[in-house]
Order: structure tokens, then sequence, then C-alpha cells
């Protein structure tokens, strides 16, 4: 077993039969990951790939963030690829996807970064909307008086411009 791979309790199988999960997924590694999630997480969706080079992708969303593995089998990795990966959902600001012959390519755009995923063929539609499906939800329980001064202390530490503060200012006040 690898260092995620854990053996399953009986809950941990009700729980993994009841999960969106595409690709090969293993119980052994949903069990590893959801001891390693806080108590306030919960696992949505659970997706492998094997690619023909016999790399073995994971992704894994939870109702607070996207985590993926590269290769969770194998203890090295070669070359400048991230074995790991953590991107909280609220940092996502827009999710594409391109279906191939295989597999799919799910893009996720951060502030940052545009990262790309792959994802098992016909399932990246899925995994998208269910990223903006819980966006959408975790917006909702978030005061936005509570929003609007954190993107003001943002600001004031210059991580956002004039602009990107009017902007997320906005939005907010029209949540209110």
């Amino acid at each position: 077993m690898s260092d995620i791979e854990k053996t399953p309790n009986d809950r941990q199988r009700k729980k993994f039969e009841e999960l969106e999960v595409y690709g090969d997924a293993e119980i052994e590694e949903f069990s590893g990951i959801e001891e390693k999630l806080t108590s306030e997480e919960k696992v949505e969706v659970l997706a492998t790939l094997e690619t023909d080079k016999g790399e073995r992708k994971l992704i894994v969303l939870t109702n607070n963030r996207l985590i993926t593995f590269n290769n969770p089998k194998k203890v090295k990795l070669l070359g400048n690829q991230e074995r790991f990966r953590d991107i909280r959902l609220e940092d996502i600001q827009d999710v594409t996807v391109e279906e191939r012959k295989g597999f799919d390519i799910i893009k996720i755009k951060t502030e940052k970064k545009e990262r790309k995923l792959m994802a098992p063929e016909n399932s990246g539609l899925k995994i998208s909307g269910k990223i903006r499906q819980l966006q959408n939800r975790n917006s909702k329980d978030i005061d936005p008086a509570d929003q609007l001064e954190k993107i003001g202390k943002q600001k004031d530490k210059g991580n956002l411009t004039e602009e990107e503060f009017q902007e997320k200012k906005d939005d907010l006040i029209d949540r209110i």
C-alpha cells in the first residue's frame, strides 16, 4: 500500500459506495485520503486515471478543496511534476474542460496559475460542474460583510489592485 492508501472500515465502505467515482478509483485510496481530511471536510468526488505511460492521476474533490496526486503509488517522481496539489475552491476563478479520446483535461484557473488535470474520459464536465456547484453552495455560507472586510485587507496589503477590489466589492454588495 502507498502512503495514501489505508484498509477501509465498514463506515468508509458504505461512504465509498455512495460516492461519485470515476475511473478505477480504489476504496483503499478513499480510506487513506478521508483520514487525512479535517472533520468539516467530506469527499464529494474521487477520480483516477491510469495513463499510457503507467502513471496514475488521482483527483479528490471535497466540499472545500480540490486535491490531486500524481503517481500516488510511487515514492519518487522524475522530472518537474508536482506529486501533490491542493487548491481551495474559493481560489478557483474558472474551470474549463477539453474532451479528448481516452481522457479529459480539466483546466483550473486561479489568480496565480492555470493548472491542467487529466481525468477519466467523459468525467471532466461532471467534475467541473460539481466544482461550480460546491463553490455556489460555499459562497452562500459566507457573510458578504466579512468578505468585504477581508478584501479590504487584501487591497491594503497590495494583493489586489483598486480595480480588482472594486469589482469584488460590487459583487459582494449585490449579495447583501
